[in-house]
């Protein structure tokens, strides 16, 4: 038996002790692994069974997801998908209880499936916005509950044309705010901005406190910067001044001088000036194509009258065009 000197035998001994160590770190890295790799599993599954609409699978793997991982993050948002399809029913006999669906719709579970699902929470969602508006479809359009009307679910379920459809059963209410909003959406969704100009330019006649939403809904890139170039023309107006969005319309008849806006409800009662701005400049936009004349000169002079700064607006651009005269 040879002699190993206690030097390297305390040194062999730490080399094997740290290849011990470093096994052991290996193997708890690998346990951890398999044990995330378990529950990256089990959530997958529970994604697809929410997609599925399998309330029952949603019940047995948020299950084995709470054993495997009791602190996770998750658990709670699928808990609410869980109860939302345990709960759901699309059927409902007044307006009222359809309010109710929209709102719970809107709030608990979407925020749920945004923070479950991720970027798969919009089918899910739309589906039950889409079973919702076949559901609700005989109901008919209520004010008092206006987002119940199958129109909008349509809307949410981002079937454009059927919620073009949708809004074609819906009488004597051309200029309620909602309708005209969703008809904007609707008109957007199928064929862009162009299609949609009258229902807007209508809404921002009658009802420009909703401009700055519709706005943001719409994103269109076009019309954003013409909304950023009127208030740079029209300086005196107060952008606080959630009126103020009304004299929109005139502004774009200045400024896209061939544009065709048929369909517009200015309501020819309606003694606001911006209203009477719009119908001086629809008449202004027929006069000039027939050239100098006395209702021309009469028409500018009445613009003139409405608002001095908006009728300077308009002949600097008539100047800068070659049509002064």
């Amino acid at each position: 038996m040879s002699y190993v000197p206690a030097d390297q035998l305390r040194s062999s001994n730490r080399k094997d002790s740290a290849a011990l160590e470093g096994y052991e770190r290996v193997l708890t890295g690998q346990l951890d692994l398999f044990a995330h790799s378990r529950t990256v599993v089990l959530l997958n599954d529970l994604m697809d069974s929410v997609l599925e609409r399998d309330a029952a699978g949603v019940r047995r793997l948020l299950e084995l997801l709470r054993a495997e991982a009791p602190g996770h993050p998750a658990l709670n948002s699928f808990g609410a998908l869980r109860e939302a399809l345990e709960r759901w029913s699309a059927s409902t006999n007044r307006p009222g209880d359809t309010a109710r669906i929209v709102d719970w719709l809107d709030s608990e579970v979407a925020r749920a499936a945004a923070s479950a699902l991720g970027p798969a929470a919009s089918t899910f969602i739309r589906s039950l916005w889409h079973e919702l508006a076949v559901a609700v479809a005989a109901q008919p359009y209520d004010p008092t509950n206006p987002r119940s009307h199958f129109a909008y679910c349509y809307l949410r379920a981002g079937d454009a044309r059927a919620a073009l459809q949708a809004l074609a059963t819906i009488e004597e209410h051309d200029l309620d705010p909602f309708v005209l909003q969703c008809m904007i959406l609707a008109r957007y969704g199928v064929s862009g901005w162009h299609a949609c100009r009258s229902p807007f330019f209508t809404l921002a006649l009658t009802a420009p406190q909703h401009l700055p939403a519709t706005l943001t809904t719409l994103s269109d890139p076009s019309l954003h910067a013409d909304w950023e170039r009127f208030w740079t023309d029209c300086i005196w107006l107060d952008q606080r001044d959630e009126m103020a969005g009304a004299w929109f319309p005139a502004w774009y008849l200045i400024e896209h001088p061939a544009a065709r806006l048929a369909g517009v409800v200015t309501g020819e009662e309606s003694d606001a000036l911006w209203a009477r701005a719009f119908r001086v400049m629809r008449l202004l936009l027929l006069l000039e194509r027939n050239g100098y004349a006395a209702p021309l000169i009469a028409a500018r002079t009445e613009l003139r009258r409405i608002d001095t700064r908006l009728f300077e607006l308009y002949m600097s651009r008539r100047e800068s065009q070659g049509l002064e005269r």
